[in-house]
């Protein structure tokens, strides 16, 4: 079986020549499934060269026409020959069969070549949105925590944030199991402080809203403003994870803003706490190699191919000011960030806007979180392994409405 395709508007036009049996369907599916992957949704198929179809054919049919309705997307076969049409309609499936190409379907050759320009799609949501940030609670490393209890909060669906903490009831001692956490709209991941153990996550029901005794937190509440949907176009392969702050940055006309991301991992770059911060009695500087000890570093690019849930701070320098809370970038001049990620099995996103809450609702409740990061850059000679990447997805951002003075600069 052998399939040729040409992008024309929305629509992936595929060519398929050969017998679609029991021999094929696997790698039909296969191939299907890697266009949706790539973000076509809305598929053609030109069958005219489709010599025979069995019932595994069709199966592999109807697999791709799930994958692609779940995503508000179309399967349609066009120029069917008599045989391939017959068997369609007796087995119920007639609906799939189109006459003509689809009347929004551009000519071939009508648009020209997509460039890096086109890999950017924004869509202003809320107008009067906006997000506050506030630190409420603020260890620093590597302070002694001595007996501190830690600040109890809870993550409602307007919340955003991250930090360091533990999913403990009160009267519980914490210490021992701080670690870091990401909090999106009432779903929250928490990660463990002990090498190789699983995230754990809660999530807002009903009445039950996520807490977490914390001794670090960066909490944002409010809502989005804008959404950017991301894809390679011509030679654009890949999006940094500094590119996209700086985009972030540009879209919401701002110097301080906040970003939730949900895409396809390219690679990530990051750390995580292996020991509580809650077994420092007093405050001192961690040197290397003992640092190893509390810290987790990955040694390479990990998590291609999944899928991140990204929350984070960007923000431009203010008057030469550091901030403990945002690490400088080494790749981007001037701009600041902290930035946790939690890495989920892949699933393909939607086209066009998606709505926060509702996608990441849909996520939690599907397979459960792989890992979390604390992200980080790598700006080694030779053997850094550089910043985070993703291939395609979303970026929701709004601007931090406090007042400058109100950010977290030293």
């Amino acid at each position: 079986m052998q399939f040729t395709h040409q992008e024309r508007g929305k629509y992936l036009l595929v060519q398929v020549s050969g017998r679609l049996d029991a021999s094929w369907a696997e790698h039909f599916s296969a191939t299907f499934r890697e266009y949706i992957r790539q973000g076509h949704h809305h598929l053609v198929l030109e069958a005219a060269g489709m010599s025979y179809l069995s019932s595994a054919g069709i199966r592999a049919l109807v697999q791709v026409t799930k994958s692609v309705l779940a995503l508000k997307g179309s399967l349609q076969i066009f120029q069917a020959n008599s045989f391939v049409e017959q068997t369609l309609t007796m087995t119920g499936f007639e609906s799939w069969l189109i006459r003509d190409l689809p009347g929004d379907m551009p000519p071939a050759g009508d648009s020209t070549a997509p460039g890096e320009e086109d890999a950017f799609r924004t869509h202003r949501l809320e107008e009067a949105a906006g997000l506050k940030l506030s630190l409420p609670a603020t260890w620093r490393p590597w302070q002694g925590t001595g007996k501190e209890p830690g600040v109890r909060l809870r993550f409602g669906n307007q919340d955003f944030a991250l930090g360091i903490g533990a999913p403990n009831q009160p009267g519980e001692d914490a210490r021992r199991q701080w670690g870091e956490f990401l909090a999106i709209g009432g779903q929250l991941v928490y990660q463990p402080p002990r090498e190789g153990e699983h995230p754990d996550f809660l999530l807002a029901e009903k009445d039950f809203i996520p807490e977490m005794q914390c001794i670090q937190a960066l909490q944002c509440s409010g809502g989005m403003t804008h959404l950017l949907r991301f894809a390679p176009r011509g030679y654009k392969s890949h999006f940094g994870m500094g590119e996209l702050a700086e985009k972030v940055l540009l879209e919401t006309g701002s110097d301080r803003a906040a970003l939730v991301v949900l895409a396809e991992i390219d690679g990530l770059v990051g750390a995580s706490l292996v020991r509580s911060p809650g077994l420092l009695e007093h405050d001192r500087v961690i040197p290397f190699p003992e640092v190893k000890e509390w810290l987790s570093y990955c040694g390479e690019r990990v998590h291609p191919g999944q899928l991140a849930l990204v929350f984070g701070l960007a923000a431009r320098q203010s008057n030469g000011r550091k901030s403990s809370w945002l690490a400088a970038s080494s790749f981007y001049q001037g701009l600041h960030l902290h930035l946790h990620a939690a890495v989920f099995p892949y699933q393909p996103l939607e086209a066009g806007i998606i709505q926060l809450q509702d996608i990441t609702k849909k996520l939690f409740n599907g397979p459960p979180p792989m890992s979390l990061l604390h992200l980080v850059e790598d700006d080694r000679p030779v053997a850094g392994l550089g910043e985070s990447s993703f291939l395609r997805g979303a970026c929701w951002c709004a601007a931090i409405q406090n007042d400058q003075e109100d950010m977290p600069w030293e």
